[in-house]
């Protein structure tokens, strides 16, 4: 079942533009909440932060897209990864941008299993 909340961000002016707060922009954004089998495609390798040898498994894990109710999503950036212990399985969490949204993806480690968690749109 998805629930929804909407609320007000504020987006900074472009850096050739004064920043001043009237030249602040009011988005709307909508955040959807739900959990849903997925089918994503991900790549395990190599750690992609240069000089840095990884500490857990999430930081060789990285969706690069994944199908979601019949459509395609590729994942341009990955802005955010945590991970958490659910009784005996450990849950990683990626929150991540197809350049027009952004949606939570969560992997069980134990099931194996990818699931949608969230979604915030504009």
């Amino acid at each position: 079942m998805a629930t929804s909340a909407a609320f007000q961000t504020s987006l900074w002016p472009g850096e050739d533009s004064p920043a001043d707060e009237a030249d602040l922009e009011e988005v709307e954004v909508t955040h959807h909440r739900f959990s849903e089998n997925v089918k994503v495609y991900a790549i395990y390798g190599d750690c992609h932060r240069m000089g840095t040898a990884p500490n857990f498994p999430h930081d060789k894990l990285r969706p690069v897209m994944f199908i979601w109710r019949n459509r395609e999503y590729r994942v341009h950036d990955v802005t955010y990864v945590w991970r958490e212990t659910q009784g005996q399985a450990e849950v990683y969490h990626f929150t991540v941008s197809d350049g027009a949204n952004v949606f939570e993806l969560s992997y069980n480690a134990k099931a194996l299993d990818w699931t949608i968690t969230g979604t915030y749109t504009e």
